[in-house]
C-alpha cells in the first residue's frame, strides 16, 4: 500500500525550535503507518533550512516552494489559520494551491501511489479532491476542527462552498474528535464520517522521575507545579488559567504555574499577570524546547488545557495536549469545549471545567491539590486511560481499516 499525505503543517527538525514540533502529530501518524507496512510519502511546503527531499523514520518527505523563499509567509509560524487573516497571505493562497497540486501530481505518478490523504479539509482537502479527479486515486481527508468551527460560526463565508465540496467529494472522511465529526456533518450533510483521534506515542510520552534540576531552571523547584504550554492565541485560553491562579494563590497554596508558549498575546498575558499581582506565582519563560517537554510533564503535579471559543468561532480540535500529559502520569483539567468534549472520562486521570470560567477552574485546581488521595488516584489512572483509548497503535488500526477499502465508497 502506498499513500501520499498532503499537509500544510509538518516538523522541520531545522530552523527555529518552534518549527520542530509544528505538525508533529502528522509525522507521528506517518511514522506509525510505516511501521504497519505502508509506504508513506508526505508532500508539504519548503521551510528555511529544509531540503527538497528528506527521509525520517522511514517517511519520505517531499517539500516544494510556492513563492520566493522569504516571502513564503502563508505557512510560517502559527500556520494558515492565523496567517490567512492578513491580506498579503490571502494573495499567496492561489500560488500555494497550484504548487501543491503540481508537486503531489508528479509524486503520485512517479511512485504509483494509490491513496491520497489530505490533512485538513481546506485548503488541502480541496486540493486532494482536485488531485482525485485528475489522477483517479482514492481520497481520505482528515479533519481537525480549525477549518470547520469558524465556518459554523458564520466566518470565512467565501470558502464555505469549497470546503463543503471537499467534504462531499472525499471517498472517506475522518475527524479527530466527535465534535469535529459533528461539525463536518453539519457543513456537508454527510453522515458516514469516522472518529479517528490523533494517537499518542506511548513510548515517547511515559512516566519518569521528577526532574528537580529542570524545575529549578524555571523557578519551580520545591513547589507544587501546574503546567500548560501552547501558542498564545485567544482560543488556547491562557488568560483564564492566569486568572484562576489569583484564587489559587488566595488559598495560600505553595504553588507555581509554568505557562509556556509565545504568540501575539504574550505581552497582554504578562500585563494580566502583573495586574493580578502574580509575578511570584506565574512563570512565563516563552517557548519551551521540545526536548524538555516530556521531562516537564513527568515532573509537574497537574496539567491544564484551558481552551475556549475565540472571536472567530475557532476552538480546540482535540484534547491531545491533555493526553500527552496523562500518558506521562500527570492528571489534567480540561475545558468542556470543542474536541475536548467527550474525550476524557471524569476521574480517570482528568476532569472538566466550564470554558472561560476562571472560578470553576480555580475550584478544580484547589480540589485536586488539597486532596492527596484524589490527585494520586487520577495520576494512577491517567496513563492507563490513554493507553486504552488513544494510543497510536489503536488509531492506526482504524486508519488501516479505511485504507484497505472497507469504508471507501
Amino acid at each position: 500500500m502506498k499513500i501520499c499525505l498532503l499537509t500544510t503543517s509538518y516538523p522541520t527538525w531545522h530552523e527555529a525550535p518552534e518549527q520542530i514540533i509544528k505538525g508533529k502529530f502528522v509525522h507521528d501518524m506517518a511514522k506509525y503507518l510505516v511501521r504497519a507496512g505502508v509506504e508513506v510519502h508526505v508532500v508539504t511546503q519548503h521551510e528555511p533550512g529544509t531540503a527538497s527531499f528528506q527521509e525520517k523514520d522511514g517517511v519520505a518527505i517531499h517539500r516544494f516552494h510556492y513563492f520566493l523563499g522569504r516571502y513564503e509567509t502563508l505557512t510560517r509560524g502559527a500556520g494558515i489559520p492565523e496567517n490567512i487573516k492578513k491580506l498579503k497571505n490571502k494573495l499567496l493562497v492561489p500560488l500555494y494551491v497550484l504548487c501543491l497540486i503540481g508537486a503531489a501530481h508528479r509524486l503520485i505518478k512517479a511512485h504509483g501511489i494509490g491513496i491520497i490523504n489530505a490533512h485538513w479539509g481546506f485548503p488541502t482537502g480541496y486540493i486532494g479532491l482536485l488531485l482525485k479527479r485528475v489522477t483517479g486515486r482514492k481520497l481520505i481527508t482528515t479533519l481537525y476542527g480549525a477549518e470547520l468551527f469558524p465556518i459554523l460560526a458564520g466566518k470565512h463565508r467565501s470558502i464555505r462552498g469549497l470546503l463543503k465540496c471537499a467534504l462531499i467529494g472525499a471517498d472517506a472522511l475522518v475527524g479527530i474528535s466527535s465534535e469535529t465529526v459533528n461539525a463536518a456533518k453539519a457543513i456537508s450533510g454527510r453522515q458516514d464520517i469516522h472518529v479517528v483521534p490523533d494517537g499518542i506515542d506511548m513510548e515517547y510520552y511515559r512516566p519518569g522521575a521528577r526532574n528537580g534540576e529542570l524545575l529549578a531552571r524555571y523557578n519551580c523547584a520545591g513547589k507544587r507545579v501546574i503546567f500548560f504550554t501552547g501558542r498564545m492565541v485567544e482560543r488556547k485560553g491562557h488568560r483564564f488559567l492566569v486568572e484562576a491562579m489569583a484564587a489559587v494563590k488566595g488559598k495560600g497554596l505553595d504553588v507555581k504555574l509554568l505557562l509556556g508558549g509565545n504568540g501575539p498575546l504574550f505581552a497582554e498575558l504578562q500585563e494580566l499577570r502583573s495586574r493580578l499581582g502574580l509575578e511570584d506565582v506565574v512563570e512565563m519563560p516563552g517557548f519551551l524546547p521540545e526536548e524538555e517537554l516530556v521531562g516537564i510533564l513527568q515532573s509537574v503535579d497537574l496539567h491544564v488545557l484551558p481552551s475556549c471559543v475565540d472571536a472567530n468561532g475557532d476552538t480546540e480540535g482535540s484534547a491531545t495536549a491533555a493526553f500527552e500529559a496523562m500518558a506521562c502520569g500527570t492528571p489534567s483539567i480540561v475545558s468542556r469545549v470543542g474536541g475536548n468534549m467527550g474525550a476524557i472520562e471524569e476521574g480517570m486521570g482528568a476532569c472538566y471545567f466550564e470554558p472561560g470560567d476562571a472560578g470553576d477552574l480555580a475550584d478544580k485546581i484547589i480540589s485536586l491539590l488539597t486532596d492527596a488521595a484524589l490527585l494520586e488516584r487520577n495520576a494512577r489512572e491517567a496513563r492507563r486511560f490513554v493507553q486504552e483509548h488513544y494510543s497510536w497503535e489503536q488509531s492506526i488500526v482504524k486508519y488501516l481499516t479505511l485504507l484497505d477499502g472497507a469504508s471507501f465508497r
